[in-house]
């Protein structure tokens, strides 16, 4: 059984941040990226795999592949960091069976029916909702892009906006 030491979602999946800063700081093996379309798409598995630090193993998975590794070892052994793409896959993954106890909402690009909660993370009406049901059912949700930001809680960022 992999121990998670993070679960993010972030659009970017495998960049600057992630793989120079939260890999090293967090001494992860191994990135399981859960999202349909980048584990569907093998240029986007070949550049995540290419992008990697030395000795880091990249897992591009369905939300389906996902949910079965969890199931059978909690993906392996080692320390693992979890990334989504989107907020409804962290939902969707959650609601299927992938528990994990904490959310880092680390970047979440502005887009038509999103709005600003945090300089780096847009969600729209449902996006908020979901995050809160979370939060509801135990789930720590905050926001932190790099290691030296603080925390803050997801619900105080929505309930700033208004």
């Amino acid at each position: 059984m992999s121990e998670i030491v993070m679960t993010r979602v972030d659009a970017r999946l495998v960049h600057g941040q992630v793989a120079g800063r939260w890999i090293k700081l967090l001494h992860a093996d191994r990135v399981v990226i859960v999202e349909d379309e980048v584990a569907n798409d093998d240029f986007q598995v070949e550049m995540f795999n290419l992008v990697a630090p030395p000795g880091i193993e990249i897992d591009c998975l369905t939300v389906e592949q996902g949910i079965e590794r969890w199931n059978k070892d909690k993906f392996g052994e080692g320390k693992t960091i979890i990334l989504f793409k989107y907020p409804q896959t962290a939902d969707k993954a959650w609601r299927a069976g992938l528990k994990y106890s904490a959310l880092n909402v680390a970047q979440v690009p502005m887009a038509k029916g999103r709005t600003r909660v945090y300089n780096t993370v847009h969600l729209t009406e449902e996006e908020r909702e979901m995050f809160k049901a979370l939060v509801a059912e135990g789930v720590n949700v905050y926001i932190q892009a790099v290691p030296e930001d603080t925390k803050m809680p997801i619900v105080d960022a929505i309930s700033k906006m208004h």
